[in-house]
């Protein structure tokens, strides 16, 4: 019981079980096949941004360029298919896009130390600004319909798509938990300094962390133009904030060396869900911001709360096992020479 309530990313899902019943209950529309798979559907983008954010969260760091290379990558992919660019090409040259942008915030960051935020929010206006000069300021309404033909493929009912991001969060899982090389990502968040004198590469584990996010933010944009089917100059506006919120949510600590891709991906389907059902419950498109924060501002107080508890009990255990395993003093007779 005490690893449940430790672990964010049980708490999350116990409350996401809770709400999903309880607006079930009220509409039971919500409760369909169908409206549950739309769920996971509209979550792919914010979960694919929210892993590529956990990797520079769990290094105690800050990335709030990912939405405009999310835009920027989508500015890429509809202009490369609308030249004539075959489409898996036009797919690696997006993806290549995001991993270019995630590196110059490396760079900005690792070698000319800019503070994360400070380089990040720099390249955010450079990213979108970009997208206007590439469009000359329009949208690119008009996407050749082989991608819009991807969107639409699906394996046992469930979107092609789905099961690849499924696949991407499983891989991201595991290459963390067992590459030596990832681990350096908590060690590096965990203590900086310390992982410096271990002889980790901290610079090096800084890069990759954002090349990583960009990386990721590119292939979110595939799945965004797939879905949308064109390209308006507000692609990725407000998804760095979700994503941050997202793996927050999720579990990952914002001082870094704690949280995992399964903690982005539990928090991008919490936030997502949120909107969905407030949709069921008609309430107005624009609560849905005030409604996500207040939930997370719960969780993660709730979470506090908790963590605060079982670590005062632990450290009342070890204090009570201490003293027991203390050597009894026993008072000595007063002799006469004492005296």
């Amino acid at each position: 019981m005490n690893r449940i309530l430790r672990s964010r990313e049980a708490l999350v899902l116990i409350l996401l079980f809770v709400l999903v019943a309880l607006i079930g209950a009220i509409n039971p529309n919500f409760l369909r096949a169908r409206s549950l798979l739309n769920v996971v559907n509209s979550s792919l983008i914010l979960v694919l941004i929210a892993i590529g954010e956990m990797f520079v969260v769990v290094t105690g760091g800050i990335d709030v360029s990912v939405g405009a290379i999310t835009g920027l990558s989508a500015v890429i992919l509809g202009t490369s298919l609308n030249a004539g660019v075959p489409l898996p090409l036009a797919i690696l040259l997006t993806l290549l896009t995001g991993l270019v942008a995630g590196s110059v915030n490396s760079v900005g960051i690792t070698f000319f130390r800019v503070p994360p935020i400070i380089m990040t929010l720099g390249t955010l206006g450079v990213y979108r600004g970009l997208m206007l000069i590439i469009t000359g300021g329009s949208w690119i309404e008009t996407i050749p319909p082989n991608i819009k033909a991807m969107a639409s493929w699906s394996l046992l009912g469930v979107r092609v798509f789905a099961w690849v991001v499924l696949l991407i969060a499983i891989l991201a899982t595991l290459l963390v938990r067992r590459l030596r090389q990832a681990r350096y990502l908590y060690a590096v968040g965990d203590n900086k300094d310390g992982a410096y004198l271990l002889g980790i590469p901290v610079k090096a584990t800084l890069f990759a962390a954002y090349a990583l996010a960009g990386l990721f933010a590119g292939a979110a944009a595939v799945i965004f133009v797939a879905q949308i089917g064109f390209v308006p100059m507000q692609t990725g506006n407000g998804q760095e904030l979700k994503a941050i919120a997202a793996v927050v949510l999720g579990g990952v600590n914002l001082t870094g060396g704690v949280g995992s891709p399964i903690s982005a991906v539990i928090g991008a389907l919490f936030l997502t869900a949120i909107d969905s059902m407030l949709v069921f419950l008609k309430v107005p498109g624009f609560w849905n911001n005030a409604f996500g924060g207040a939930i997370l501002l719960i969780a993660v107080y709730v979470d506090y709360r908790i963590r605060r508890t079982l670590d005062a009990r632990q450290r009342q255990i070890r204090a009570q096992v201490r003293a027991s395993k203390m050597p009894e003093i026993r008072p000595q007779p007063v002799t006469e020479e004492a005296r």
